[in-house]
């Protein structure tokens, strides 16, 4: 009967070394994909791309002419009636115009690329916490399970007088206690699909399922440490700093396809359009006007003609004009608001500069962290599990020898539950520290 019982606890450690996730419908990549689809603030975000885009189409449109009139009525026959009409020439200001709502376009895009690339990375994420949490409860199940059974072997065993009643009594409370860690760890798996759900845009009541385990995520092989992108440049159109400005650094070939370097690189061009559209709206500008004219004067007299007829005195006359009003910028050349653009652009570069910094660093941090992390997984994978659960092994054999406490059993089954919890963490350490890897490298989907 001893040795029924070894097998009995035997099996139920076994069962805890190769739990594995149930198979679901969902992959990680395929709640990306529904993330980007359907997340509020994704959806969001895009419109400011239709609302630049009205920009670009309201930047480009002429200024609307301007059509008076006016009609004079004097005592008697005598009026005068004046239609007149100005037409602008915007001849300085539009190309400008066009330009910077065309680079806010360009930076908007950009933007929008780097919510995403947030987004994916917090999707990545929060499915490992799922994973990690759904492990834990696995692990927790299988351990209640071999509780139990030994719980209802001691009871028997009580029951024929081969043992103690205390030990049937400690067998009892473990078995409570794992139900109670059972019941906080499937609380946490919960609330974590919730929070999933939300993220991700779909129903609080659609299935969250995942097929992936997490180990299997946290071992794939690691992406290269340094994306291969060309070089991002500037263009060279615009004027990239006043005469007596430093200039920021380039991006890097090694950061280029970062979508928040490439919006910062893009709010430097942006800045640099708006310098100019400020200066051109302080330059010479011109309006051409024409009038067309109706008179009409009479008086109670009469005189005579070229023929010698007596006739009313009076007479209609129509004129046309034409000209042009020039606007001259003697006073105001626009000098506030080009100084306000310039001041913009100097922050624009500063936030370039400081984004690459930043980048760089969170990659080579990255780096260190996935390295570091995958050196643990195989420490646990390859040697750590199969000591703890070997140390179980030595206890039971002990315990059927009577040669060690029951509760001494428990201690080295907690131990490994240990074990299989902090694996747990360090699965979801390592899957972290791909996901931010691949954060810092810029990859999206």
């Amino acid at each position: 009967m001893k040795h029924g019982r070894r097998i009995a606890i035997a099996l139920g450690v076994c069962a805890l070394a190769t739990a594995r996730p149930a198979a679901a419908q969902e992959t990680v990549e395929a709640l990306v994909a529904a993330a980007l689809e359907r997340s509020p603030e994704i959806r969001a975000a895009r419109t400011a791309l239709a609302a630049a885009g009205g920009q670009v189409t309201q930047a480009g449109l002429r200024p609307n002419p301007t059509m008076s009139a006016s009609h004079l009525q004097m005592s008697g026959a005598q009026h005068e009636t004046l239609v007149g009409i100005e037409w602008p020439l915007d001849l300085s200001r539009r190309p400008a115009r066009v330009a910077a709502a065309q680079y806010e376009v360009e930076a908007t895009e950009h933007s929008i690329e780097d919510q995403e690339r947030l987004l994916v990375s917090r999707v990545r994420t929060g499915a490992g916490q799922l994973l990690a949490a759904r492990r834990a409860v696995e692990v927790m199940s299988e351990a209640l399970i071999t509780a139990r059974r030994m719980r209802e072997l001691l009871d028997s065993k009580v029951n024929e007088g081969d043992i103690r009643k205390l030990d049937a009594n400690i067998a009892a409370v473990e078995v409570g206690r794992m139900e109670a860690d059972l019941m906080l760890a499937q609380a946490d798996a919960d609330a974590i699909a919730v929070e999933l759900r939300a993220l991700v845009g779909v129903g609080r009541d659609a299935p969250l399922l995942l097929r992936e385990s997490l180990e299997t995520l946290a071992r794939v092989a690691p992406p290269s440490s340094r994306p291969s992108s060309a070089p991002l440049s500037l263009p060279s159109s615009l004027p990239l700093s006043p005469p007596d400005a430093q200039p920021g650094p380039a991006p890097t070939t090694v950061l280029a396809m970062r979508s928040d370097i490439r919006e910062a690189a893009a709010r430097v061009v942006l800045a640099d359009a708006r310098v100019e559209e400020a200066r051109s709206a302080g330059r010479m500008d011109m309006a051409l006007s024409g009038t067309y004219g109706h008179e009409f004067f009479g008086f109670a007299q009469r005189g005579l003609n070229d023929q010698g007829t007596l006739v009313p005195i009076e007479g209609s006359f129509n004129s046309v004009t034409f000209g042009a009003t020039v606007m001259l910028p003697v006073r105001n050349g626009n000098q506030g608001a080009v100084a306000t653009a310039q001041a913009a652009r100097t922050g624009a570069r500063e936030l370039l500069a400081v984004r690459q910094i930043a980048a760089e660093s969170e990659l080579d941090a990255a780096v260190i962290r996935d390295r570091e992390a995958r050196r643990a997984v195989e420490m646990y994978a390859t040697t750590i599990r199969e000591q703890a659960r070997q140390n179980v092994d030595v206890e039971l054999e002990a315990y059927d020898l009577g040669q060690t406490a029951l509760s001494e059993v428990l201690t080295e089954q907690r131990r490994y539950l240990d074990v299989e919890a902090a694996y747990t963490t360090v699965l979801q350490r390592a899957y972290d520290a791909q996901v931010a890897l691949r954060r810092a490298r810029g990859e999206g989907r």
